[in-house]
């Protein structure tokens, strides 16, 4: 039999219990007879001797796997929502792999950081290595050489202001003059739909932008009034490039006071940070502002403390798939303007705009904690900068600029002036520098695009279309690398975009 504490207890229903009520009352005869009249006693069901505890297991998997969970058909592998996910998984993974392997197979170029007082005088000079290293890098100079792919016609653009790659997808985007926006296949050079931007008369776009890049893909823009719009549909559901015309799912002012009458505009300038969802927004503006995008809400703001228009935005770190994010941080923004200074901001801080900065530094000799004065205005472009980047070349830091003049400067924010300076010969309208090889693509109204490494030598220049025999170039309005491959996209003063890419590339 089974253990007294498992047995369970007597109860009304029961006929021992049952028998005892009825041994306690002497009317015991009569009670039965009225309560049987008015309250009929049934036999209960036979009751087992203990009871079993009910488990909790059943409904947790039914919420997981039944009704409810069936609503998520992302866990499932066999579902359609599964697969997706699964192939987005291995594409993301696959492409960041070439993207790590291209940057350690150039690493060869990078700039070398000046040799310490403790090292040996002998460690590069006297060492057969020093010429071998000479020979790889001029063949891997020559690996980079470029040549027209593909030349695309954007019938009803004038010239072309911005072009954007994605970063795992065959898709270039490409932004006319005015409002007109398309997507063009990389690889087939279709144009695959056209859409307008919805912006008023009299304005224009000035930033374009990829969000959730590795999932549900979003293009976000951002037009001369100040307005951001979010379009969602440029991709099927199984991640081909759509057909139809995007859907417009966000809109808001991320620049209220911007200024729309000046002559020589950057109109809204957006820099967007993945990790974090947060937009950080500026340009004829006197302030800088940092959106959360999801809930449409500026999280901080701080003032620029200039007159002139802001006209680029950088954050000072970068991802690299074996270390993850490196860098400065997130929160380092650096802005450049149009009277050529730069200027870093910490996203974090409420100074409205404190121009110094600190970097923590470990213990000094008082025993204390010790920092470092990071300088945060940098005075020596003398005419618009055209763009800002964030590089890691050679175990350093660094943020590459340049300007309308000409110039293009090397930044470590510890000093207060460019470690070094690279004279483009000619008046800039263009610069892209390569995230993962240490390269960047200058462009001139001149008629010509100028590639060039990090140590100032000049690698190739181009001046005619490789697809059209004879015909110039036009003037360059804008460049941009791909992501994570050596690919290239020019834009001109006319309807037509190239693409460039080294020999036997596959885009």
């Amino acid at each position: 039999s089974p253990p007294q504490q498992l047995k369970r207890t007597s109860s009304a229903g029961t006929s021992s219990a049952r028998n005892n009520m009825l041994a306690l009352s002497p009317d015991s005869t009569n009670y039965q007879k009225g309560y049987n009249q008015s309250f009929p006693l049934y036999e209960a069901a036979p009751v087992e001797d203990y009871f079993y505890p009910e488990s909790k297991l059943f409904g947790w998997k039914k919420v997981e796997f039944g009704e409810q969970g069936a609503d998520n058909e992302a866990l499932d592998p066999l579902s359609d929502k599964g697969a997706m996910k699964k192939y987005r998984k291995t594409r993301n993974i696959i492409m960041q792999q070439k993207s790590h392997l291209l940057k350690e197979s150039f690493a060869v170029l990078a700039e070398r950081p000046p040799m310490r007082m403790s090292q040996s005088p002998y460690a590069y000079d006297e060492s057969d290595a020093a010429a071998g290293i000479e020979k790889e890098a001029d063949l891997k100079k020559q690996a980079l050489h470029l040549q027209q792919v593909a030349l695309f016609r954007n019938s009803g653009a004038r010239s072309t202001s911005l072009l954007r790659f994605h970063p795992y997808e065959p898709a270039l985007v490409v932004c006319g003059s005015s409002d007109n926006v398309s997507v063009w296949n990389a690889q087939t050079s279709e144009r695959m739909v056209a859409f307008s931007n919805g912006n008023p008369k009299n304005t224009r776009m000035t930033s374009a932008l990829w969000v959730n890049e590795a999932s549900t893909s979003l293009l976000l823009t951002g037009s001369s009034d100040g307005t951001v719009r979010i379009f969602d549909g440029l991709f099927e559901s199984n991640d081909e490039i759509s057909r139809e015309k995007p859907s417009l799912i966000s809109s808001f002012v991320a620049a209220p006071d911007i200024v729309t009458d000046k002559r020589y505009s950057s109109g809204l300038v957006l820099e967007f940070q993945q990790c974090g969802g947060r937009l950080i927004a500026g340009g004829n503006t006197k302030v800088i502002r940092c959106w959360d995008v999801a809930t449409e809400k500026c999280r901080n703001t701080f003032e620029s403390k200039s007159d002139a228009s802001l006209t680029a935005l950088t954050t000072a770190w970068e991802y690299d798939y074996n270390n993850g994010y490196s860098g400065l941080g997130p929160d380092i923004v650096v802005a450049g303007y149009g009277n050529g200074s730069l200027r870093i901001f910490d996203a974090r801080s409420n100074n409205k705009g404190n121009p110094v900065l600190y970097l923590n530094e470990g213990l000094g000799r008082s025993g204390l904690l010790s920092r470092r004065r990071k300088y945060s205005e940098f005075d020596e472009h003398t005419s618009w900068i055209v763009d800002v980047s964030f590089t890691t070349y050679g175990g350093r830091h660094e943020i590459v600029s340049g300007c309308v003049a000409g110039s293009i400067k090397f930044w470590d924010l510890r000093y207060s002036s460019s470690v070094r300076t690279i004279d483009h010969k000619m008046q800039m309208t263009a610069l892209a520098a390569h995230s993962n090889v240490p390269m960047f693509a200058t462009g001139s109204p001149a008629q010509f695009i100028k590639i060039m490494s990090h140590d100032g030598m000049t690698q190739q220049v181009i001046r005619y279309h490789e697809k059209i025999s004879g015909q110039r170039i036009g003037p360059v309005s804008c460049l941009s690398f791909h992501p994570h491959m050596p690919f290239l996209a020019a834009g001109f003063a006319d309807e037509i975009v190239s693409l460039y890419a080294p020999k036997d590339a596959v885009i």
